[in-house]
């Protein structure tokens, strides 16, 4: 079910059922599958999960039914950054079948936000890639653009304030419960050194929910001297 708003912009109430239809979670598995990556603190890997694969989707698809769903601490691994290898990044690592809910929810979330971003976006978008955005640069260039601003934020993704990110997301789903999913990934924690610690703010490089909090309205552009 869904409404119009006043800001004309569609606004969707039911959606946790979509979440954790099987058919969903099925096409999640299979996404994370291809995906591979290793596995989190319970130290399930992608090769066992899939020898028990119908269990964990049946069990999974009944905690999110009956919301008794918890997510585990993701794990904490500290790797070195791109072209600054004295310099590291934390990167938080999902349990199998939590990264398996996250595809379920980006399955069904991403497709009402998609239409919100700028052409000019491209970070964790589907069907686009670096490559991409070279492209655009160069088309800009060639219409009359001179300058490039190469800007960073510093730990964006490891500071961004959970409260807001859930108000922004409901600006588009009301649906309490995917509300309070979103909230639950967010809050899970991490385990680094054999201690599970809080996460108060930011959201796991690693995970999908990271591609939850995509700059939504980014207007970078080139600038014409």
């Amino acid at each position: 079910m869904s409404e119009v708003g006043a800001t004309n912009r569609l606004k969707v109430h039911s959606l946790i059922d979509k979440v954790y239809s099987k058919t969903n979670l099925q096409m999640a598995w299979q996404r994370v599958k291809a995906n591979q990556g290793v596995g989190g603190i319970d130290k399930v890997s992608i090769t066992t999960f899939d020898k028990v694969a119908d269990e964990e989707l049946e069990k999974l698809h009944m905690e999110l039914k009956g919301e008794t769903y918890n997510p585990l601490p993701v794990r904490r691994v500290n790797i070195p950054k791109r072209d600054k290898p004295n310099e590291k990044r934390p990167l938080g690592i999902p349990a199998i079948r939590d990264r398996v809910c996250q595809q379920a929810l980006k399955n069904r979330i991403e497709p009402i936000f998609e239409p919100e971003f700028n052409d000019c976006s491209f970070g964790y978008r589907p069907g686009r890639s670096p490559h991409d955005a070279m492209r655009k640069i160069w088309v800009e260039l060639m219409n009359g653009y001179h300058w490039i601003v190469d800007a960073d934020l510093k730990d964006y993704f490891g500071s961004v304030a959970h409260d807001k990110l859930i108000d922004m997301v409901a600006e588009r789903v009301s649906d309490g419960r995917v509300l309070g999913l979103i909230q639950q990934m967010l809050k899970a924690g991490y385990m680094e050194k054999g201690k599970i610690k809080p996460t108060p703010e930011g959201t796991p490089q690693g995970g999908l929910c990271k591609a939850l909090h995509r700059p939504p309205y980014a207007k970078w552009k080139t600038m014409q001297s």
